[in-house]
């Protein structure tokens, strides 16, 4: 069994800015990984699947909210949760594993913007928020770009700092929890936290 963690996103964005945060902390075992033809929820179920095979003990999910508020896709979102959220035991081969799902409304984007400022504002679109971040730092949802520029250091070089994102990040839910609020949050401080990054 391995004592790594498999860091899963839905697509390319999370790959990237999790291989530019192992760059910097080697002591993190992380194996990023994104389905690899669409990030629809069954190539990322496959993903999860190939995870388990491989024993990883800690299976993190990383999704973007912003398409899911509602309607056939959340319902199929929230039957994933159910499906394989939480610790689990291969009695057969004494194999114990955990998976949680860590999720950014609207999308992981607000965690980068969260390297500048903290901000609860409602985003009416993805659009909205990437000009919110290009107000700090030039940013291109692309994999051009992110083949050009380790995202986690690109941001710290550009005035961003880490800390003060997992603060923003832990500020925002403590604030969706106290107002019940559905955007504009990020659980990415509590996987970090899981990693042994705490936020103060």
């Amino acid at each position: 069994m391995k004592e790594a963690i498999a860091v899963i996103g839905e697509g390319i964005t999370e790959y990237y800015y999790f291989n530019s945060v192992k760059d910097e902390n080697r002591q993190l075992n992380l194996k990023p990984s994104y389905p690899k033809h669409s990030s629809s929820l069954k190539d990322l179920e496959k993903e999860i699947v190939k995870a388990i095979d491989m024993e990883y003990s800690l299976i993190f999910c990383v999704v973007d909210m912003d398409n899911k508020k509602g309607g056939k896709e959340r319902q199929s979102y929230e039957n994933l949760k159910r499906r394989f959220q939480g610790t689990h035991n291969v009695k057969r081969t004494g194999y114990k594993y955990e998976i949680r799902f860590i999720e950014t409304e609207r999308c992981t984007e607000l965690f980068f913007l969260f390297y500048f400022a903290y901000t609860s504002k409602s985003y009416g679109n993805q659009t909205e928020l990437l000009n919110e971040l290009n107000k700090n730092c030039t940013y291109d949802k692309s994999e051009k770009f992110f083949r050009s520029h380790a995202l986690h250091q690109y941001f710290q070089q550009n005035g961003g700092d880490f800390m003060q994102a997992l603060r923003n990040a832990a500020k925002s839910m403590k604030e969706k929890e106290e107002t019940g609020r559905d955007y504009t949050y990020s659980q990415m401080a509590q996987l970090f936290e899981a990693l042994g990054i705490k936020t103060n």
